[in-house]
């Protein structure tokens, strides 16, 4: 006697149990017929009966169906789908046969009649830009190009695009001449992609100071300030950066997937996306350089303050005296320029040296600065003493810079101008020596 085959039995039954759990999850995810899902609804319920084995059957009414998978198909069709649209389309003609409904419902939301072609263009047409609901705008885009699709109106892909551009507001022009101009192959995912490029960069982008660069903010950034409390992080980074993933951002944005970590992984849209984005904020920072120095110019001449000669200035990257007599040894060459707030116009650099500022038993010594004589402040770079180890705090209309707990200097801030307070003079004999010094250098320096 031949044993039964049990193991083929159970992989039968195995099988079967996991095409009903499949069938299960199916019927559960496919949402109610409505007049603006069909197209997420089609493909769901065509999913479920291309696993049930019946598409081809429903599709071609010249292949009967079984009365027990017709009456199946029938209740699976009608109980899914809205009473506005079970009005709409259940009649009593086509109640009872599932081949019948499926064909209803196709005529009227994916039919190729003029009339309906027309109302899913003017659907897709009307589609409106929403600067707020950047995500929804680009979904409805791809949910009505579907539509497009459904009922026979295949356009080229350029222009589909353009006219996803053309509903760009004004506020986007930029961006929109971007995308027209590439060297890129023009089609709707190509301008989705860039537009929530865009939006997430213009969503996420932290600013590096809370200062208009129209204003000359002096030392805006204080590390060891006194106002410093527990809104410091206010400003962390929220967003991932070149080098740098924040895991914090979206749990579901893993350092392995973050494009700023893994270029190389990113799509070429994005990469040229980020190299244009790169080289406009270098541009943006190099012109700001160039307008901070008129900028502070103009605050200065507002102060109006003439005992002012000295000013803490966080823009300077260096230290910059107008006159020798700062200096306690200097070395006079023109070496370099320094730009100003007129395009194209600088001030030559024609020393570099040493210089010490005393106020009583206080005092600071300051290395490699410059020597200008066509600056008319003298600048202190905050951020050259920061490297040195000093410490800035303001505090009303004051300020204070300590070093080792020990105090430097101080002075005032009026119109945001962090004005130090006037060191001493220095002895008449080492100016005298310093002036005929840098008066026979100047000479040779002419000839």
């Amino acid at each position: 006697m031949e044993p039964a085959p049990l193991p083929a039995m159970a992989n039968n039954n195995a099988h079967d149990g996991f095409r009903q759990a499949m069938l299960k999850t199916a019927l559960e995810t496919i949402p109610q017929l409505t007049e603006e899902n069909y197209s997420i609804w089609k493909d769901k319920m065509t999913a479920l009966l291309k696993l049930r084995g019946v598409l081809a059957a429903l599709n071609n009414a010249n292949v009967p169906l079984g009365a027990s998978d017709d009456a199946e198909l029938t209740l699976l069709i009608i109980s899914k789908m809205d009473s506005v649209t079970h009005n709409n389309v259940v009649t009593a003609d086509n109640r009872e046969s599932a081949q019948k409904l499926w064909l209803s419902i196709k005529e009227r939301f994916a039919s190729s009649q003029a009339s309906n072609r027309a109302r899913i263009f003017n659907d897709f047409l009307y589609v409106k830009f929403q600067e707020e609901a950047v995500e929804a705008f680009v979904t409805d885009i791809k949910v009505s190009i579907k539509k497009l699709v459904d009922v026979g109106i295949d356009l080229p892909q350029d222009i589909l695009a353009y006219l996803v551009l053309f509903k760009f507001p004004a506020s986007m022009q930029n961006l929109k001449r971007q995308i027209m101009h590439s060297d890129k192959e023009l089609n709707v995912k190509f301008v989705c992609d860039h537009l929530i490029q865009f939006h997430n960069e213009a969503r996420a982008e932290i600013k590096e100071s809370t200062i208009p660069s129209s204003e000359a903010a002096l030392f805006s950034q204080k590390p060891n300030s006194s106002k410093t409390g527990s809104n410091s992080n206010s400003n962390a980074p929220k967003r991932c950066k070149a080098g740098y993933h924040n895991p914090r951002q979206d749990s579901n944005h893993t350092s392995d997937n973050c494009w700023h970590l893994h270029p190389e992984k990113a799509p070429e849209w994005w990469r040229d996306s980020q190299a244009q984005w790169k080289a406009s904020k270098e541009k943006g920072k190099e012109k700001d350089k160039e307008g901070y120095f008129m900028s502070l110019l103009t605050l200065w001449i507002e102060s109006g303050d003439p005992k002012s000669r000295i000013i803490l200035d966080s823009g300077a990257t260096a230290h910059i005296f107008n006159d020798i007599k700062f200096f306690d040894t200097i070395q006079l060459e023109r070496s370099d320029v320094i730009k100003t707030g007129k395009q194209g116009a600088t001030l030559p650099i024609e020393g570099r040296g040493s210089v010490k500022l005393v106020w009583g038993p206080n005092s600071i010594r300051l290395e490699n600065c410059l020597y200008v004589p066509s600056i008319v402040i003298n600048l202190v770079s905050a951020g050259e003493l920061n490297a040195k180890g000093c410490s800035i705090r303001s505090e009303g209309q004051t300020f204070l810079v300590k070093k080792g707990g020990r105090k430097v200097f101080d002075g005032t801030i009026i119109n945001n101008l962090y004005s130090i307070t006037n060191p001493e003079m220095r002895r008449r004999t080492t100016l005298s020596a310093n002036r005929a010094l840098w008066q026979k250098s100047r000479n040779s320096l002419s000839k």
